[in-house]
């Protein structure tokens, strides 16, 4: 999977990560019950909130396995989705809240 040039270049002290399923923990602190699908998750000090701070750890963004593969039919739908859930939590790095994504149609 690929980002635009321009994106990837300004992208720094970020993990990406795959983990199996979201934790209790996450889920609650992103205000999400257990019937809630979470397919990735930003977690971090966005670039537009650093100023010229950079935090001594990564910011990460994790992408979660199952849910994706639940939703998912076709290995063509997997790939859209993964795609879809690489670029929404990316824009979050960005600054772009939820609202602003889905204004955007990458809710």
């Amino acid at each position: 999977m690929s980002l635009p040039e321009e994106f990837l270049a300004r992208m720094d002290n970020i993990s990406i990560i795959v983990a199996d399923s979201a934790s209790t923990q996450q889920m609650v602190e992103n205000g999400l019950g257990p019937h809630d699908v979470l397919y990735g998750l930003y977690e971090g000090v966005p670039l537009t909130d650093r100023g010229s701070y950079i935090p001594p750890l990564p910011d990460v963004i994790t992408i979660f396995q199952e849910p994706i593969e639940k939703s998912s039919s076709t290995n063509s739908e997997l790939e859209t989705q993964v795609k879809a859930t690489v670029r929404h939590e990316v824009a979050h790095y960005f600054g772009f809240s939820d609202t602003e994504l889905d204004k955007m149609g990458l809710g």
